[in-house]
């Protein structure tokens, strides 16, 4: 069975999202310069520190179309029935508030598996008990002593 990859181009009055009229977003089975994405750190004051690290999985990032520069986005207001249900349209569209950071709508989680449980994903595990509140820590103290 063959890759797909995410792909997007510049929207045209023939070729866009179905209910929103955004950027479209489709999958591919070749790669091309469309389906280029950068994956950024979400506060922009840290984004130059972190270019070129390692994603970090379980936290809130930016998926950033190469060639036209907007962020990946699903806009809660266009709902489609599908087969499996009711799903979310996704677009290609940076949605920005009054000081110039992007909205909820642009914000995405890498989530990964638990390898504990067969159920849960690590989104869901709980802190490690070092994590917890005070407390734990005052219990951790005396123990030590």
């Amino acid at each position: 069975m063959g890759q797909l990859y995410l792909a997007s181009d510049q929207k045209t009055f023939l070729k866009c999202a179905n209910k929103s009229r955004l950027q479209e977003v489709s999958l591919m089975d070749q790669p091309s310069f469309l389906t280029w994405w950068q994956i950024t750190y979400l506060d922009p004051q840290l984004r130059f520190e972190y270019e070129g690290f390692p994603v970090p999985a379980n936290k809130k990032l930016l998926i950033i179309h190469s060639k036209t520069n907007q962020c990946l986005a699903v806009p809660r207001r266009y709902v489609q029935w599908t087969l499996f249900g009711k799903e979310f349209e996704v677009a290609a569209q940076t949605y920005l508030d009054s000081h110039k950071a992007e909205e909820p709508f642009n914000h995405w989680i890498l989530v990964t598996k638990n390898p504990s449980d067969e159920v849960h994903t690590m989104f869901d595990r709980p802190n490690p008990p070092y994590e917890k509140t005070d407390e734990n820590n005052k219990m951790a103290t005396e123990i030590k002593c």
